[in-house]
């Protein structure tokens, strides 16, 4: 099944006002998710016996790998987020070149793709690491009934 890609047809009308206030957007909710990495490191790290004890060690290293993959692909977002922004910043001061306005629309537009498909793709991460994580708490929780 195909998902279809999006237009954003709006960012055409957008002033760099508002271009500026959306990479300041990104930017936040970069940083929110960089912090959020870490977190599930430490829950990772904290939750490692019970994991090991349910058996769920292979499935817990391939998300470890995706999200040691992520925040790679976070951290040049990150870098990409920055340059737009600051590329906007040379912009605004030289607004005499209307070809670069079009193609720094188009960079938003593509950045704004791009972050869109890794929230996506970030969620699902932090859903299996929530639902495995969950599941070792369980198994560790049944045993000690058991015993």
């Amino acid at each position: 099944m195909r998902t279809k890609t999006p237009k954003f047809r709006y960012i055409d009308w957008k002033t760099p006002d508002e271009m500026h206030f959306s990479s300041l957007q990104w930017q936040s909710e970069l940083n929110f998710y960089k912090d959020e990495q870490r977190f599930f490191e430490d829950m990772l790290k904290e939750y490692t016996m019970p994991i090991i004890e349910s058996n769920l060690f292979s499935r817990i290293q391939d998300l470890i790998t995706e999200l040691s993959a992520s925040e790679k692909e976070l951290k040049q977002l990150h870098e990409q987020v920055n340059d737009h922004t600051n590329r906007l910043e040379r912009l605004v001061e030289n607004v005499d070149e209307p070809s670069e306005g079009r193609t720094y629309r188009q960079q938003h537009k593509n950045i704004l793709q791009l972050i869109n498909d890794f929230t996506k793709r970030y969620k699902q991460l932090k859903k299996d690491i929530f639902g495995s994580v969950t599941e070792a708490l369980k198994h560790q929780k049944q045993k000690r009934l058991l015993s």
